[in-house]
């Protein structure tokens, strides 16, 4: 009976022992060189097909294409389009040239349109107001006289009368100064055109109406959209819309907002568009503020209440806003890329039954992502609460069944293996977060040593510095656990197993925490969870064969690898040049290596432990360490110098401002004439002080903040105030005024009834102002001319309410004449009988040619690698 007893003992564990002891499960080192180049070799065929793009259609291609976009059409007028120069809303250039521009080039398609269609072109001139409620810096935004190019498309049949319902496209062709802006949007602007062009050739009118709306004036607070949304009849029919705006220069068009919460909108992309990219994660983190810009889908959605689609370039944002936006650096392919799905789209919204009634298509946000340009997949939120809940518990299940069958398999207790399952999710915990925060720290302490942004321009450096520290910990600590924590019960290829089964489970935790707070951007999560889960499933058939399972595990990592090497790509083409225009005061490394650590938690987190599986790690992790080295060498070297002349520029503003400052009877408190430098990017103006003579005079603003409203800087944008403690200026002479700017009072009154005394003035100056208005204590703002109601004060000064109005105009030059109401008496005996401040600021931003000698001589000095926006401005402060 003993005898017997023995021998159905299924319990092998002196065969484990051995194999613990003799070494046979473990395999050489060179073997995970062989798989970190498998890895290298996914990411760069990714790349390839990242940057592989449709050929460019010529115009000779139309006739066996007729129904295609033609790219070299869009170019042919790109090029004339920014040839014009910087197209700043109020120049010339702008309001004529460019205006004339497209109406010419729409009436050439008006004339040869397609006789079922009925194409019309109106120059919409737009006077209006709008309030952007931001946190500290709130502004009431003024245009008179802004103009949008608005063209119609109908059928032409049913006795003339129009659709009731319309399919809006947007872009906008102003750009900012000195800059030719071919990318941002004249790209956009000529796809439009050339997508109207083809519209209007259809051979069938469409279900719907389209209106393309070409604006204005979008770079100063996206007036031309608002103009639209608020003043244009036409608007109360649009039921959806496709905006289209540019941070980069070339490459892809990704898809980064939609709806929202009209998922239908996805439906649409995923079953029209030839070339699919779009990302949820794009949408949350631009949702989220990360990114540092808005665009005219902002306005659509808060002020006009309708849904839509949101498209932009961003590869190659290192040319955004500088001089070197021009056409040259726009690539066919990339029209060709963005003509191809966005004609498709508006073919198919056109006629979209939705557009009917969209209200009853209202549903909740989407979960949405291409598979590497590929396919487009989509679900609603709803679906990936379901996804995840029920993946987690498969995921749950998986592992639970492979403990099972491991503690058979080894004779191992139930206590045992929850030790050693408490053991292993201990070194993950660990080994995460010693290496989030070793690459933390490196950025806290290259921030503050001065050694940021090497990266700017060698991206791959951001493996080196971020990637490696990380990875080094997740190696380590997996190793150090299997060699110095003996467990005789289980080979190292169970123990590595139960290493992979608790990261798993770490990241099932993470996906069950971010679904609660409804983030799709969890979906990154689910995919490599899934894929985890099939191999698992087939682990399980084949009873964790020695080393196939191995086999059988990595190759369900090669999508997962696959995909999150796309979004890297994504990740670091968008967020490389947008840390570039982070401020001087900024820290670029902390996002960048969050980035880095969040994609290689993703990517590496069920590679790293196999580590433990070799028989010599040292050199593994050596190979490891030898390229954070080099990548610290080349950090320090000209190689790691950010800035590059033409590819990857600096920016400043510098400002030659004029200022004066007046008593409450009239009489002059201050004037003076300074050189004033906004902190607009990282290392402003650092790298200059040696470099400039006149930065021996420079000062940072000490206590002008505390004297003088807005410190008495003609700020362009009040959010410029936020950067105050980074700001440097220095003396000048006074610079050369060339529209000056005269602000009177034509007309002050008590009213009994109101009990208020209503102020009336006219100001005439440039095309770009702004009005700072403070009352004194005791004083308040009753009512003003610039909108219908005194909006909330931005950040106080003195205890005093900050009000900010800016101010465009863009083909009406006239005067402008607005009121200011107020009602109280001033509480400061010092103040007896004042009511407000009125500071008057002229932006002369497309006015470079009236820089004095001086300031040229200034600029001049300036690195080649910097891209310099410099032109004069005026304050004048009064008291009212």
């Amino acid at each position: 009976m003993e005898q017997q007893d023995i021998q159905s003992d299924p319990t092998p564990e002196p065969v484990a022992k051995q194999q613990n002891t003799n070494g046979s499960d473990k395999i050489a080192v060179w073997w995970l060189f062989a798989l970190t180049g498998i890895v290298v070799g996914i990411y760069f065929l990714v790349y390839w097909n990242w940057v592989s793009m449709p050929a460019a259609l010529r115009l000779a291609d139309e006739p066996t294409h007729p129904e295609r976009f033609i790219a070299e059409l869009a170019k042919l007028h790109l090029i004339e389009m920014s040839s014009v120069g910087p197209r700043v809303a109020g120049s010339y250039a702008n309001e004529i040239l460019t205006v004339g521009f497209l109406r010419r080039v729409v009436q050439g398609i008006v004339d040869n349109a397609n006789p079922v269609h009925r194409v019309e072109l109106e120059i919409q001139q737009a006077y209006g107001n709008m309030f952007l409620d931001y946190e500290k810096y709130p502004q009431t935004s003024v245009y008179r006289g802004i103009q949008n190019v608005v063209v119609r498309v109908v059928p032409s049949g049913g006795g003339g009368a129009e659709p009731e319902h319309f399919l809006m496209l947007s872009s906008h062709f102003d750009s900012v100064p000195q800059s030719p802006g071919a990318g941002d949007d004249g790209t956009m602007s000529v796809v439009m055109l050339e997508v109207l062009r083809k519209v209007s050739q259809h051979p069938e009118p469409f279900a719907h109406g389209l209106v393309f709306v070409f604006n204005g004036c979008e770079e100063n607070t996206l007036q031309g959209s608002h103009a639209f949304v608020a003043y244009h009849p036409l608007f109360r029919r649009v039921r959806t819309f496709i905006n289209m705006d540019v941070a980069a220069n070339g490459g892809r068009d990704i898809m980064f907002q939609a709806g929202p919460k009209y998922s239908f909108l996805m439906e649409y992309y995923r079953d029209n568009v030839p070339h699919p990219y779009c990302t949820a994660v794009a949408e949350e983190l631009f949702q989220a503020d990360l990114v540092p810009s808005e665009t005219d889908y902002y306005v659509y959605t808060k002020f006009g209440h309708i849904p839509g689609m949101d498209f932009a370039h961003s590869t190659w944002g290192y040319l955004y806003h500088t001089a070197y936006d021009s056409h040259s650096t726009i690539p066919e392919t990339t029209l060709q890329h963005t003509g191809d799905n966005i004609l498709a789209l508006t073919k198919a919204l056109a006629n979209a039954e939705e557009l009917y009634d969209i209200r009853e298509h209202e549903g909740s946000k989407a979960v949405f992502f291409d598979f590497l340009n590929w396919f487009l997949i989509y679900y609603p939120l709803w679906a990936s609460i379901l996804l995840n809940v029920g993946l987690s518990v498969i995921a749950i299940a998986v592992v639970g069944i492979s403990l099972w069958m491991t503690m058979r398999q080894h004779g191992v207790t139930l206590g045992t293996m929850a030790f050693q399952c408490l053991l292993s999710v201990g070194v993950i915990l660990l080994s995460v977060i010693v290496g989030v925060g070793l690459s933390l720290v490196l950025a806290v302490i290259l921030n503050a040593v001065g050694s940021t942004m090497s990266w700017f321009t060698q991206s791959w450096l951001i493996s080196g510095l971020y990637g490696c520290p990380y990875l080094l910990a997740l190696l380590t600590g997996p190793v150090l656990f299997v060699r110095l924590v003996r467990q005789d019960q289980l080979p190292v290829q169970v123990r590595v197993q139960l290493l992979l089964h608790m990261t798993c489970m770490l990241y099932v935790l993470i996906l069950i925490v971010l679904t609660a707070m409804s983030i799709r951007s969890a979906y990154l999560f689910t995919i490599v969870i899934l894929f985890y889960i099939i191999t698992g499933l087939v682990n399980l058939l084949i009873r964790y064969q020695s080393t196939h399972w191995i086999y059988v595990h990595l190759i369900g990592q090669i999508i997962p690898i696959a995909y999150l090497s796309s979004v890297s790509l994504t990740s670091f083409a968008t967020f490389i040049p947008m840390q570039g225009r982070g401020s001087a005061g900024s820290n670029p490394e902390l996002l960048i290596a969050l980035f880095a650590v969040l994609l290689a938690l993703l990517g590496t987190g069920l590679i790293t432990p196999l580590l433990a599986l070799t028989r010599k790690p040292y050199w593994y992790v050596g190979f490891v360490g030898l390229f954070f080295v080099i990548s610290i060498i080349v950090m320090v070297t000209e190689a790691g110098f950010p800035f590059r002349e033409a590819t990857s520029p600096q920016r400043y503003y510098i400002y030659h401002m004029d200022r004066h400052f007046y008593h409450q009877n009239g009489s002059m408190r201050r004037s003076d004439a300074r050189f004033y430098i906004h902190p607009q990017d990282r290392y402003t103006p650092d790298l200059i002080m040696d470099l400039i003579p006149e930065m021996s005079q420079a000062t940072p603003l000490g206590d002008e903040c505390d004297r003088e409203l807005y410190c008495g800087i003609p700020f362009y944008q009040n959010t410029q105030h936020a950067q105050r403690e980074n700001a440097w200026w220095l003396p000048a002479s006074v610079p050369t005024i060339p529209v000056p700017v005269e602000l009177q009072l034509t007309d002050k009154r008590f009213d009994a009834t109101l009990n208020g005394t209503t102020f009336r003035f006219t100001v005439s100056g440039p095309d770009h102002m702004s009005f700072y208005v403070s009352p004194v204590q005791g004083i308040k703002l009753a009512s003003w001319s610039f909108s219908d109601r005194v909006p909330r004060s931005g950040l106080r000064w003195h205890d005093q309410d900050v009000h900010f109005i800016n101010y465009v105009h863009g083909i009406d030059d006239s005067p402008y004449e607005f009121d200011i109401t107020v009602q109280g008496v001033a509480t400061k005996p010092q103040e007896a009988g004042w009511s407000f401040y009125l500071n008057v600021v002229a932006q002369y931003m497309h006015h470079e040619q009236y820089r004095t000698a001086e300031f040229s001589q200034f600029i001049n000095q300036f690195p080649r690698y910097a891209h310099v926006v410099a032109y004069p401005t005026y304050l004048e402060s009064r008291i009212f």
